[in-house]
């Protein structure tokens, strides 16, 4: 899981910084910033073997570290409030425990079929 986490991690930075200097990503930092554990989520439930439970864990741990950090470094640039605190990193870690559950589906049906 932790190769995830620093790829989520990665990311919620790079966009924090591209929406610091440009207001159109900075616009749509809520989808974006869900977007991107949602489809870590993914390819982590996809690349994963164990149960769904576990791959909807991971995909929330995911989410919620790396919300958390891009939060708290937007905070710090001053373009997002604490209030996003309360509520972004459990989106996000939702949206990635969605992720892990639909990866780990499709990687269900794939192995089936197989």
């Amino acid at each position: 899981m932790l190769p995830f986490v620093v790829i989520g991690i990665v990311l919620q930075l790079l966009m924090v910084v591209a929406g610091h200097f440009f207001e159109s990503v900075l616009n749509l930092s809520g989808i974006l910033g869900t977007a991107i554990p949602f489809v870590l989520g993914i390819w982590y439930g996809a690349s994963r073997r164990p149960g769904y439970g576990r791959c909807a864990w991971g995909g929330f741990v995911i989410g919620v570290v790396g919300a958390f950090i891009g939060v708290v470094a937007a905070m710090l640039m001053k373009d997002q409030t604490w209030i996003l605190l309360t509520f972004a990193p459990l989106s996000s870690g939702v949206t990635g425990a969605v992720g892990g559950l639909l990866g780990r589906f499709a990687l269900r049906a794939v192995t089936e079929t197989s």
